[in-house]
């Protein structure tokens, strides 16, 4: 089974954006999909990265927000990054 992984990085950067208790609404759609299908995100890569992302829509409080994530050895979805967008 796929697991969802935060870095200590993500972990931050969630808290800097209100905890996870203000971002749960605006992620709980993605979180589903990321466990299934990862591979369905769009691929951001060039001869230094890669990675996938995904944007979410403001919900109640939560802004609109870009998730940057890898697909590890194993399969499992890192979660590297995370940002309010306007």
């Amino acid at each position: 089974m796929r697991s969802i992984i935060s870095t200590h990085e993500f972990d931050r950067q969630v808290g800097e954006l209100g905890g996870a208790k203000a971002i749960d609404d605006a992620l709980a759609p993605f979180i589903e999909a990321l466990t299934k299908d990862p591979y369905g995100f769009p691929l951001f890569q060039n001869d230094f990265t890669s990675f996938r992302y995904l944007r979410t829509r403001e919900v109640a409080m939560a802004p609109a927000l870009v998730i940057v994530f890898t697909i590890d050895e194993n399969k499992n979805v890192v979660l590297e990054h995370i940002e309010a967008i306007s």
